[in-house]
């Protein structure tokens, strides 16, 4: 009995102490930071963007010291197909759970999402809060492949890219894949997707040439709002319009605002957005839905090449009623185009009046891509300008 009980006790105790399985040394894998899906006439081009191990630490202590990155790129019929060809390419399995960035090809956006995605949600490597956005004029490959400068690796470059304007100017949106998903399967809201493109020559762009001197020629940049309707691409907004878009959604955490100088509209004053609040509504007139947006903005005049003194009250409502009008007229123009250009429920009209009105749109959730386009809105925005600064009026005066 006394061996039994403890031939029992070895046993539990090897059942706690066993290793990891499927254990992976570091020396065996290779990193990924983004990927890149572009349609080809046979199926798929599956891109990654791997970490160089043999420059990319001393880049980050010395500074850049080398290309820091590889780029990789396999062709295959399906994307999983395409995707498992990578090891025919590099010696070391590429691991994917640092991924910061999705880039997708626009003629493959333009004929839908859904297929497109399913591999990446099954993967089990994969976390779903890297940032996702569409290549404009662009195939995703050659975006993944410009050699980047200040940040030397870059995905990572993109990525704080991507942050940094959509907190401090508000053209963009910081779309993350858990998000875009969660937005896929919402009723009555459409997707709304950063583009990006290359400037220059692609060519140079991938060349250690490219980061070797003080003015590239090559960079990769920010575009505006891709528009989706349900999973597939349909145009793009303008740069007022993204701002516009962002504005309704309270997106908006700092931006910049030129307006007309009141007594000579060839000068000009700029308004820092510092603080932005949204909130939008929905009721029944007469039978037929109504949205409202009602924004309050916050902002300081920072600079103003005109004569005025923003300290004296009538000339600060004026300044804070010209920005309400600028404002209101880029969300309205969003609305605009979303409904006659696009026919797309970008704004979210549709989940608005399913939170608000919920036994309306029962009734005529199905048939709300057809009422959509007609449905009427109020925009009312309501601004302040707290600080002209310590000069008080202007050098002009």
């Amino acid at each position: 009995m006394k061996r039994l009980k403890i031939g029992l006790i070895v046993l539990l105790s090897l059942s706690v102490l066993t290793g990891c399985w499927n254990r992976r040394e570091l020396n065996e894998l290779v990193v990924a930071l983004a990927i890149g899906v572009d349609k080809t006439e046979k199926g798929y081009l599956f891109t990654v963007q791997l970490i160089n191990p043999t420059t990319s630490s001393q880049a980050t202590k010395k500074g850049a010291v080398g290309v820091t990155i590889r780029t990789v790129s396999a062709e295959g019929e399906t994307l999983f197909e395409a995707w498992r060809k990578l090891t025919k390419l590099t010696p070391r399995k590429v691991y994917f759970a640092h991924v910061q960035l999705l880039v997708l090809d626009e003629e493959l956006v333009k004929e839908g999402l859904k297929k497109l995605l399913d591999p990446l949600i099954r993967d089990h490597e994969l976390r779903n809060d890297f940032y996702v956005v569409v290549a404009k004029n662009n195939s995703a490959k050659e975006v993944l492949s410009i050699l980047t400068f200040i940040e030397p690796i870059p995905a990572l470059s993109l990525q704080s890219m991507i942050t940094s304007s959509y907190e401090n100017f508000g053209s963009v949106t910081a779309y993350k894949f858990d998000e875009l998903l969660e937005d896929l399967k919402t009723t009555g809201k459409e997707l709304a997707v950063t583009g990006i493109k290359v400037m220059g020559d692609p060519n140079i762009g991938k060349t250690s040439s490219n980061i070797d001197t003080s003015i590239p020629d090559s960079v990769v940049k920010l575009d505006n709002l891709g528009v989706f309707k349900e999973d597939k691409l349909v145009g793009w907004f303008n740069e007022e319009q993204s701002k516009g878009y962002n504005y309704s959604q309270g997106n908006i955490q700092s931006s910049t605002e030129i307006l007309k100088c009141p007594n000579n509209e060839e000068e000009k004053m700029t308004i820092e957005i510092i603080r932005t609040k949204s909130k939008m509504t929905a009721n029944i007139y007469k039978g037929s839905p109504k949205i409202n947006i009602d924004i309050e903005v916050e902002g300081n005049l920072t600079d103003a090449e005109c004569k005025l003194n923003p300290t004296e009250l009538t000339v600060l409502e004026g300044i804070q009623k010209d920005l309400s009008n600028k404002i209101k007229s880029s969300v309205k123009d969003s609305i605009k185009a979303s409904q006659e250009e696009f026919q797309s429920d970008i704004l979210g009209f549709g989940s608005t009046l399913h939170r608000k009105e919920p036994s309306y749109w029962k009734k005529h959730k199905k048939e709300w891509n057809d009422i959509f386009p007609s449905t009427q809105s109020e925009v009312k925005v309501t601004a302040k300008v707290h600080n002209t600064g310590t000069l008080g009026k202007s050098l002009k005066d």
